[in-house]
This record gives structure tokens, C-alpha cells and sequence, in this order.
């Protein structure tokens, strides 16, 4: 009887340590959002802002390095810009695209948690990255630089986007713009 219960008692432990409440966030690949995202990298493929309306809220704050972008409205315009005066053939080449969703107890940047920060919903933030190619209209040169962009949505929309690229051929080609004005 002795042996029995010395058998079973590391594995009570490791059944009571697994039961126990913890933090338990979720990382998807082919749900909705995460599909969601890879449609909008397609539509922009395709010059096509109509979907970004869609897409993002009226009150988007967008930033992108350092530089910040509030509402919709200006962050459909840079969008026009990007893609109606600056790059054409623009494509997203080995997209990755995976969607987190936040347990309530998981800490945020600032120590509190995402149900802190997102009280009434899930915390959901959609991270993608690949290499923008394309074709610079104003100098013809091709570019390629890899991207980073992240996504909270909330109700359905992105609220919040992250960007993070080296902007030196963006540049270069803004400069080629001006330039010719």
C-alpha cells in the first residue's frame, strides 16, 4: 500500500500543477483575424484603399518608426500617397501572420495587464512581417525592404498599428518626388 501511494503521489502533483489556474494566452494562424490581415496585405497588393476604409477604425493611431498618424482619414491618405505617387507593383513576398490573444492576468509593457488595458474585450494584437517589394514611380529603381507590422483590433477593426521598417528607400524615393515638383 506504502509503494501505491509513493506512486501516486508525484503524480497528484503533476495533475493538481496542471490544473492549476494560470495565465494562458493563444497564438492562431488560420483564424479570422489573422486572415483578415493577410486580405489586407493582398488588397494593398492591389492599390486597393477601398479595403483599408474597411479595415481600420475612424480613430486608428498608426504609428509607424517614429512617426505618429491619428484617424483614419490620414492614415488613408499616406496609404494614397505610398501607393498613388511613391511605389507601384508593391507586393508583400514571405508573409508570416499570426494573431495573439491575451489571457486577462498577461502583463502588458506598462506592468498592467490586458484585462487592465482591454476591460470590456479579449486583448488582440495580429503580428505580420515579410519584405516589401516594389517599384519606385518617380525613379524606377526597385526596392525591397523587410517589415514589421503589428495590429490591435478591436470590435472587428484595427485600432492601434505598429510599423517598423528602415525607411531609407521610402525616403529616397519622397526626395525623387519632391524634386520633380
Amino acid at each position: 500500500m506504502k509503494k501505491i501511494i509513493l506512486t501516486l503521489l508525484p503524480l497528484i502533483f503533476i495533475l493538481s500543477s496542471l490544473n492549476a489556474e494560470e495565465e494562458k494566452s493563444y497564438l492562431k494562424t488560420k483564424d479570422e483575424i489573422s486572415n483578415k490581415v493577410r486580405k489586407y496585405y493582398e488588397e494593398m497588393s492591389k492599390e486597393n484603399i477601398k479595403f483599408a476604409e474597411t479595415f481600420f477604425s475612424e480613430d486608428v493611431e498608426v504609428a509607424i518608426n517614429d512617426l505618429k498618424v491619428s484617424g483614419k482619414k490620414n492614415y488613408i491618405d499616406r496609404l494614397n500617397t505610398i501607393h498613388k505617387k511613391l511605389l507601384k507593383d508593391m507586393k508583400v513576398e514571405e508573409l508570416h501572420v499570426h494573431t495573439n490573444y491575451f489571457s486577462p492576468e498577461a502583463l502588458t509593457s506598462d506592468g498592467k495587464t490586458a484585462s487592465d488595458v482591454s476591460p470590456d474585450e479579449d486583448l488582440i494584437w495580429t503580428n505580420a512581417w515579410g519584405t516589401i517589394t516594389g517599384v519606385g514611380r518617380v525613379t524606377n529603381k526597385k526596392i525591397s525592404f523587410r517589415m514589421h507590422m503589428d495590429f490591435r483590433t478591436s470590435k472587428g477593426k484595427v485600432v492601434h498599428l505598429l510599423a517598423y521598417y528602415d525607411p531609407t528607400q521610402m525616403n529616397e524615393e519622397i526626395k525623387a518626388l519632391e524634386a520633380s515638383k
